[in-house]
């Protein structure tokens, strides 16, 4: 009686091995993943990624401050807006794109196998392939402007939220104080 469990348990779990085997042989190697990353300019997307943000956190900044004090002037605003954008900048100097693009190779791994990422790579040496790696940047460009006013017009709902959130955490950490031992 025990044999046939032994048998029965066995090949419940050595038949899906090959079909695991034969994923992580045909998985795209690192340098599938970086070819790939090269043309379509990865390097550039993050870096570019990176200056909106920091863009749409300095208009943000600045339109918050304004919705907090409304007498504010325009200097006080570029102020905030500059201070914001340049200590986003600072946050940001302490990623390094090398490392990000290191971080992501395992990902497109485990996704895309040797067989795909070649496809893939052929697409984007195709014409189509082409205009797309063009435009692509000015495509994220007014991608980022096409949501700034929905961003913008929902500043004061995020705005209360984010207080909200500050306010139940500090009571929060008034409590736990009065609690401790």
């Amino acid at each position: 009686m025990r044999t046939p469990l032994i048998v029965c348990f066995l090949l419940v779990c050595l038949v899906p091995l090959p079909a695991l085997c034969q994923q992580q042989l045909d998985a795209a190697t690192r340098e599938d993943v970086m070819q790939l990353m090269e043309m379509t300019g990865a390097r550039d997307r993050i870096q570019q990624l990176w200056d909106g943000m920091i863009q749409q956190t300095a208009t943000t900044a600045a339109d918050s401050y304004r919705l907090k004090h409304p007498e504010a002037t325009p200097l006080q605003l570029h102020k905030v807006a500059e201070t914001t954008g340049v200590a986003m900048r600072d946050a940001l100097k302490v990623f390094s794109i090398d490392e990000l693009i290191e971080a992501i190779i395992p990902v497109y791994q485990r996704h895309l196998t040797h067989a795909d990422v070649r496809s893939i790579i052929d697409f984007y040496n195709s014409p189509p392939g082409q205009k797309l790696v063009k435009e692509m940047p000015a495509l994220m460009s007014e991608s980022i402007q096409a949501v700034d006013p929905i961003i913008k017009g929902r500043l004061p709902e995020m705005q209360a939220a984010a207080e909200k959130a500050v306010e139940s955490s500090m009571k929060d950490s008034a409590s736990d104080k009065e609690n401790a031992p």
